[in-house]
C-alpha cells in the first residue's frame, strides 16, 4: 500500500532535520510529527497556504538573498507578547543555519 503524502513529508522532514517520525496515535493530536534531539516538530502539509503567506515570505527572502542574508517572516496579532510571535522561514534556509541535527538512535 502506497505511503500517505502528508506522512512522506514527516519522514521528509525528520531525514533533514536528523529527527524520527512519531507515528499517529490518535489520541494526541498537538504531539509533534517529528523529534528531534532540539525539537518536537509538528509539520502541515496542505494543498495550499494562503497566498500572503507565501508572497511575504518569498518577498523577504529575495530581499534578504541580495544581501547575502537569510529572510525571516515573524506573525504577530495586536497585543501578542514578541516572545509569542511566530518565525516563519524556508526549510532550506534552517537546515542551512543549523545544519542536520545529529540522527536520533535508532529504536530499540
Amino acid at each position: 500500500m502506497a505511503d500517505k503524502a502528508w506522512k512522506k513529508a514527516e519522514r521528509a522532514v525528520a531525514t533533514a532535520l536528523g529527527g524520527r517520525r512519531i507515528p499517529v496515535t490518535g489520541i494526541d493530536r498537538e504531539g509533534e510529527d517529528v523529534d528531534t534531539p532540539l525539537f518536537c516538530v509538528q509539520v502541515k502539509r496542505r494543498l495550499m497556504f494562503p497566498a500572503w503567506l507565501d508572497a511575504w515570505l518569498s518577498g523577504i527572502c529575495v530581499r534578504a538573498k541580495s544581501h547575502g542574508k537569510i529572510g525571516l517572516l515573524v506573525l504577530v496579532t495586536p497585543g501578542q507578547r514578541k516572545a509569542n510571535a511566530m518565525v516563519v522561514m524556508r526549510m532550506a534556509d534552517f537546515t542551512d543555519l543549523c545544519g542536520t541535527l545529529a540522527p536520533h538512535a535508532p529504536d530499540q
